[in-house]
Parts: C-alpha cells; structure tokens; sequence
C-alpha cells in the first residue's frame, strides 16, 4: 500500500490576512496615484490652454484697431 502526503509550497498556501491588506493597501495606493496624475496633467493643459488664450487676447487688444480705445465713450449705456 502506498502513502502520499501533500506539502504546501508558498504558492499554494492561502496569503497571511496581513499581507492581503498590505496588498490591497498597494493596489488602493498606486490607484489614487495613478487618478491624482492623469487629473493633475488635465489640469495643467486647460492651465496652459487657459493662459494661452489670455495672452492672445491682451495680443489682439493692444494691437488691433477693433478695439476701443481707452478714452473713447463705450457704445452703449451702462
């Protein structure tokens, strides 16, 4: 008759409830670190996007001859 018996390796053995935390605690971590990023490069494109068109504007207004000049009467009452 023969025996066998079975020994659990490390991949095979259920992971220690502190290490599936820890893990879970990673994942959850580079999650939010991934979304802050992407939302922060977002940001500084409608930033530059935003600034971009400021300076146009000021470009347009101080050189071009659509403008009102500063002493001249607005064309509608306030």
């Amino acid at each position: 008759m023969a025996s066998a018996f079975f020994t659990p390796t490390a991949s095979a053995a259920p992971a220690a409830p502190e290490s599936l935390s820890s893990s879970l605690y990673a994942f959850a971590k580079r999650a939010a670190n991934a979304i802050l990023e992407a939302r922060m490069k977002s940001a500084e494109s409608q930033l530059r996007r935003h600034e971009a068109l400021v300076n146009d504007l000021c470009r347009r207004q101080d050189h071009s001859p659509l403008f009102l000049n500063q002493d001249e009467p607005l064309p509608f009452k306030i």
